[in-house]
């Protein structure tokens, strides 16, 4: 496992792959086991990069166990 989160060519890859997959999709709605399975990732490293999402504020739990996109950080709200 250490290997791996040194591998840098991977780690950017994995970068890369949340930004097209997550980051950039405002209809993101996520689990564990489908970041696994889309970055070929251990749990451990899954929850961890969901876990970033989180506190970066970009992902909100809205059951449990999955999280859906939320707005960019400081970015106004659409009016309704």
């Amino acid at each position: 496992m250490a290997e791996e989160r040194r591998d840098k060519t991977r780690r950017a890859e994995v970068v890369r792959a949340v930004i097209n997959r997550v980051v950039q999709n405002p209809s993101a709605t996520l689990t564990v086991d489908m970041l696994e399975e889309w970055l070929q990732v251990p749990t451990e490293a899954a929850e961890r990069i969901l876990g970033r999402l989180v506190d970066s504020g970009l992902m909100r739990e809205v059951h449990r166990g999955e999280w859906v996109r939320g707005t960019w950080p400081g970015a106004q709200r659409e009016w309704y």
